[in-house]
């Protein structure tokens, strides 16, 4: 279910770089900010004591929580200093983070930093936030109860840790009021580090990995409604919030990065090495549709166990995904999908597993998909449609083009093309048109299944078969196949002039 109330989780700094703008900020200003932001979300704001003394306030004590939560998120101390240009200058303390134990269960995030300092300006009613850190890193330990095998016994405690990191760390945040109220925030960093550690002794596994990404940089801005979280509840919440501009739109790019990770188990240990290439990426959202696009340059991973008789490796060339889908679409709107697979490398070891004889060709494998079209769409009626138990409004597709599908591996290749329309009139999309599919290779690719065992001969027979049914010699060579698909009206489907069923 769809709860805005889920958004009061955001981080609590987060909902401290809100609140009203000021032409000339005082840390008084800034400081009772704070507090009216928290309270508009549910978190109450203070400090054990407040020292004001010529424009610069020390706080002490400070907690941030849900009302009536047991445990606060809390910040050892903060000073805050007005300068000469209107601006306001945010010192954290040193400790920063929150810690809670519930019996078996714990947990404790403690925020470290190097140098952290925030700087708070106003212009035009959008209220800025400059911060810089030589090193921002949020620490966590975290138990909880694991799963027995032995339902007499205790349960074990399953202990989590590690640690999210960022070095060189430079970011701002902006607040601009209004009747959509907007929120803006841009962080780079010269490194970030992801290390976790796990140990489940029920399940006797313990895990370890560490990763290191250079130059990451994100983007985020969100539009709010216009009606407060507590409004927005419910079924037709989602619609309401959609309808009244919500927004979400983000940016992301990152340079190489490497990791590895060790998994200590009875049945497989493994290491595993990895690295990528530089990759971006976009996503948006709002009452008209939700898009999606990123791109990678590549990766490599290396996996090692005893389980297995020689190094695992695999590699892949550029790797894409680019989607559009409407939201809310009373009259068709686009819709597109782009996905490209490039140059997936399996090494010898992989291949020797299953194909020592080498039956197969090696070829790396390629995918490409390149469809676009155009439909209607009611996304919040879907989801109300889950909650409330109504029967789903279901897309009326216009139109299909199926500019490419190919698929290469093992020396075989599959390629579509096609173009299609729509009769919705029946209360289903019925499709007009026609679609071309050619097959390279099959026949030696099931050859060579069979050598390996992969394939059983009787399976084998039943996909000639249908080959044989569907499809018919294109005249490129003894083992290249096409097929002719024609849509009619009345459900009628041609295959290579053959009505269906033949």
């Amino acid at each position: 279910m769809f709860q805005f109330k889920t958004l009061a989780a955001v981080p609590a700094l987060v909902f401290l770089m809100g609140g009203t703008a000021h032409a000339a900020l005082t840390v008084d200003q800034v400081w009772q900010s704070w507090k009216e932001s928290g309270a508009s979300v549910g978190l109450t704001v203070a400090a054990a004591s407040e020292s004001n003394a010529g424009g610069v306030l020390t706080l002490t004590g400070v907690t941030i929580a849900p009302e009536g939560a047991p445990t606060p998120f809390t910040i050892s101390d903060l000073t805050l200093t007005e300068n000469s240009d209107g601006t306001v200058t945010i010192a954290p303390g040193a400790a920063i983070g929150i810690e809670h134990a519930d019996g078996p269960n714990a947990a404790k995030v403690a925020v470290v930093h190097d140098g952290l300092v925030i700087t708070a300006s106003e212009e035009a009613g959008t209220l800025t936030y400059e911060f810089e850190a030589t090193s921002l890193n949020v620490d966590f330990d975290m138990a909880s109860e694991g799963y027995s095998w032995d339902e007499t016994a205790p349960k074990p405690i399953v202990k989590t840790s590690g640690k999210v990191g960022f070095e060189t760390l430079t970011g701002v945040y902006t607040d601009t009021p209004g009747t959509n109220r907007a929120f803006g925030l841009d962080v780079a960093a010269d490194k970030f580090i992801l290390d976790t550690a796990n140990d489940d002794p029920g399940m006797g596994v313990k895990s370890t990995s560490t990763s290191e990404t250079a130059d990451l940089a994100l983007g985020l801005d969100v539009t709010l409604p216009v009606s407060p979280f507590d409004q927005l509840q419910g079924p037709t919440g989602f619609r309401k919030a959609l309808e009244e501009g919500m927004a979400l739109a983000a940016t992301f790019s990152q340079g190489e990065s490497k990791g590895s990770s060790k998994d200590e188990n009875e049945f497989m240990p493994m290491d595993m090495v990895m690295s990528a290439l530089p990759s971006q990426g976009t996503l948006s959202f709002d009452k008209s549709e939700f898009s999606l696009e990123s791109k990678g340059g590549g990766a490599t991973a290396t996996l090692t166990s005893t389980a297995f008789p020689a190094p695992v490796e695999v590699s892949v060339g550029e790797v894409a995904l680019n989607m559009l889908v409407p939201v809310i679409a009373e009259t068709p709107a686009d819709m597109a999908l782009q996905m490209q697979l490039n140059q997936l490398v399996l090494g010898d070891g992989l291949w020797g597993m299953f194909d020592p004889g080498m039956a197969l060709k090696r070829d790396p494998l390629d995918l490409n998909i390149d469809l676009s079209g155009k439909t209607t769409m009611d996304m919040p009626g879907m989801i109300e449609a889950e909650e409330t138990g109504a029967t789903p409004p279901v897309p009326a597709v216009e139109n299909l083009d199926i500019t490419d599908i190919t698929l290469k591996v093992a020396g075989a290749a599959l390629n579509a093309t096609g173009a299609l329309t729509f009769d919705n009139s029946m209360g289903m999309p019925m499709p007009l048109g026609q679609a071309k599919v050619n097959v390279d290779g099959a026949n030696a690719l099931i050859d060579g299944l069979i050598k390996t065992g992969l394939l059983q001969e009787q399976d084998a027979m039943g996909a000639r078969m249908m080959m044989g049914m569907f499809m018919k010699p294109s005249g490129n060579g003894d083992d290249s196949l096409t097929s002719d698909i024609e849509f009619k009206e009345g459900m009628q489907i041609l295959v290579n002039g053959q009505p269906l069923p033949m």
